[in-house]
């Protein structure tokens, strides 16, 4: 089990670049990756993109990507358009405030009439790639760290669950019959005329409908799922929510139907393990 937060550094050197590469991740319903630091060079962001969409399935994955030539200075080239610009702006400049120097190369190549060239992307690839590799290894593992965590404490929650659906079990035989006693005393009290047979047959509806067989045969069900994805390799992170949501669900029917204190207090227990679990399974890749 992956937790969707995290955090990945890789260094490399090759063919005279230097690249960092940093990782990081946050939870998100979704997989969304973001790459920085490489604008001027859209080719190496979309292979970076490429790959950590293998990489990883949910999340917001961020990339920042800095870099340097190794001991070189990176080169320039001209933009005749403008230094020309620039020229007229600063002899404008001049006249308008009574300045007499001259406007010279060394001004319009501090002010950027010189632009650095990108780098070549092929040569810088193989550093970058080094460097990205060693960022996902190491956010992968920061993410299975936590990973494991969440999975502890969801196993703790299972297991407390395990416990109501149980309870809950032998409460639902004991509630039904309480309030079938109560249905009768009242309805003796009433002093009602009914047909022979017909109030049995009234009795034997209204416990079918109260009863809640079918929704603790459910629960058990989702729970023998929620234990096997607790132990299950891979992107969980999505069928567990959903199947917190129907445990949910289903606890809210437990509690609707419940003809007892104790057996609606434990609905109410079920209820609020299944939206920790949610809570929880909404970190988990």
């Amino acid at each position: 089990m992956l937790s969707m937060t995290g955090f990945g550094r890789g260094r490399a050197q090759a063919d005279g670049y230097s690249v960092q590469a940093d990782l990081r991740s946050v939870n998100h319903r979704y997989l969304e990756v973001r790459v920085r630091g490489l604008t001027e060079l859209p080719a190496l962001a979309q292979r970076c993109e490429a790959r950590l969409r293998e990489a990883f399935s949910r999340g917001t994955v961020e990339l920042t990507v800095r870099w340097e030539l190794a001991g070189e200075v990176r080169p320039r080239r001209l933009i005749p358009a403008a230094a020309q610009r620039l020229k007229e702006e600063l002899d404008q400049l001049r006249a308008e405030l009574g300045i007499a120097e001259e406007v010279s190369l060394s001004h319009l190549i501090q002010l950027g009439a010189f632009q650095e060239l990108p780098p070549e992307e092929e040569e810088m690839w193989p550093a970058l790639e080094r460097a990205l590799e060693e960022a996902i290894d190491q956010l992968i593992r920061s993410r299975r760290a936590e990973g494991e965590r969440l999975r502890e404490a969801l196993a703790k929650e299972a297991e407390a669950l395990q416990a109501l659906a149980k309870r809950a079990r032998e409460e639902a035989p004991q509630a039904l019959a309480e309030a079938g006693a109560r249905l009768r005393a009242r309805l003796s009290q009433l002093d009602v005329s009914a047909e022979p047979g017909r109030l049995e047959q009234e009795l034997a509806l209204w416990a079918e409908r109260a009863d809640v067989t079918e929704e603790l045969d459910r629960l058990e069900a989702h729970l023998g799922r929620l234990e096997e994805l607790l132990s299950a390799d891979g992107p969980v992170g999505r069928e567990l929510e959903f199947l917190a949501q129907e445990l949910g669900r289903e606890a809210g029917t437990l509690a609707a139907k419940a003809r007892s204190v104790p057996l609606g207090q434990t609905a109410l227990a079920i209820r609020l393990a299944a939206d920790r679990i949610r809570e929880q399974a909404r970190n988990v890749e």
